[in-house]
């Protein structure tokens, strides 16, 4: 059965991914600010989410498998994000390169911990 909360889950994630990233297409150009937005929401959801579930709540294992490793890891995007790190590099845009890593990295810690911070408060 678990199977099938992960490919319920990560089916809806990753229709989020590509429904969220392309609407930052839209408005604002091809680019990697997408995949950036998607990675630092998810960062955002997973902090709140599995700090709700596992210390305000208790909610069940099937929903954590749902949610945290279906849902949010299809929705978040590391693979798309190294992907777009390397055409970054490949068309010698260093800096871009250098912003997108701290920045995800710095922004998903961030947004992790307010996630976690928004649960404990609620």
């Amino acid at each position: 059965m678990n199977a099938v909360y992960l490919v319920v889950g990560g089916a809806l994630g990753t229709l989020a991914r590509y429904y969220v990233t392309g609407r930052i297409s839209d408005w604002y150009g091809p680019g990697a600010l997408g995949v950036f937005v998607v990675n630092i929401a998810g960062s955002f959801l997973i902090g709140l989410f599995l700090t709700l579930a596992t210390e305000r709540y208790l909610w069940p294992s099937e929903l954590r498998l749902l949610i945290a490793v279906g849902f949010l890891g299809g929705f978040t995007t590391f693979s798309s994000l190294t992907w777009e790190l390397l055409q970054q590099a490949e068309s010698s845009d260093f800096r871009g390169v250098g912003l997108n890593i701290g920045g995800s990295v710095i922004c998903g810690l961030a947004a992790v911990y307010l996630g976690h911070v928004v649960a404990r408060t609620v």
